[in-house]
Order: C-alpha cells, then sequence, then structure tokens
C-alpha cells in the first residue's frame, strides 16, 4: 500500500487512527453482508492458487490495526485461511453470486469468512462500507452493492 505514516505513528508501525473492525457472527448472519464479501472477493480477479497469499499479503500491508467487538486491538488468526482447500476459495472468492440466490456461510466455515470478510474489509474500506447496503430507491436490482 505504500502509507506514509505520521511522526506519532511511525515508533509503532501503523497508524493509531486506521482500525477496522471484526466481522461480527451477526454479520456472518447477514445474506447482503456475504453477497457484498464475496463482491469484492470477485473483483480482486485473484485465481484461487494465489488467494492466500493475496489474503496475507493485504493483512500484512494494511497500515491500521483490527480491533474486535469491544475495541481491542486482536489479530485475525489466518489458520483457517491456510486450511482452506482450492475449491473453496473458487467457490467464494472467484465465482459471482448470482442475483437470485441467497448467499449462506455454513457455521463451519464462519471463522475462515470472518477472517478473510475481516481482512478485505481492512484492505476496501469504502467499498466494504456499503456491505449490505441497500439503495434507498426501488429501481436497483437485487445484489446491487
Amino acid at each position: 500500500m505504500g502509507m506514509a505514516l505520521c511522526d506519532g505513528c511511525w515508533g509503532g508501525g501503523y497508524c493509531h487512527k486506521r482500525r477496522a473492525v471484526m466481522l461480527s457472527d451477526a454479520e456472518l448472519g447477514d445474506a447482503e453482508i456475504i453477497r457484498g464479501i464475496r463482491a469484492t472477493a470477485y473483483r480482486q480477479g485473484v485465481t484461487p492458487e494465489h488467494w492466500r497469499d493475496h489474503a496475507a499479503n493485504l493483512y500484512r500491508d494494511f497500515p491500521g490495526w483490527i480491533a474486535d467487538a469491544r475495541g481491542r486491538a486482536v489479530f485475525i488468526d489466518m489458520e483457517p485461511l491456510e486450511d482452506a482447500g482450492r475449491e473453496w476459495f473458487e467457490d467464494f472468492c472467484c465465482t459471482p453470486c448470482p442475483d437470485h440466490v441467497t448467499p449462506r456461510v455454513r457455521r463451519e466455515a464462519w471463522e475462515r469468512v470472518r477472517a478473510l470478510g475481516t481482512i478485505l474489509r481492512a484492505a476496501f474500506p469504502v467499498e466494504a462500507a456499503l456491505w449490505g447496503v441497500r439503495p434507498a430507491n426501488d429501481n436497483a436490482p437485487p445484489g446491487a452493492v
């Protein structure tokens, strides 16, 4: 990302003001937020074979910090992404979610999606702010984010 840090943050190696909040259980259960995460992942144009490294690089390059629901600094557990097979990355990250499908995440995959979604939220905060937000007019197609 190459973001220059101010003098106050330089010593710590990250920006104290830039934070991303870990995905909550409620967000993991929200179909429109999952649709947004999948859309953000798909737009990366990364092949299934490279998703693990891409996610690790995005996390490494994030110049801020990750907060839990209480505002405490936490680290993202990357093990669920390390354990994910190529097929999961292809299905979740490399395949667009059709408008007529209501995306769901199986409980067994929550920690994997929590890790990936939090990394994407940190790396693309403007796009992530629109996950689950529906347009105010009735003319938007289903799944528009």
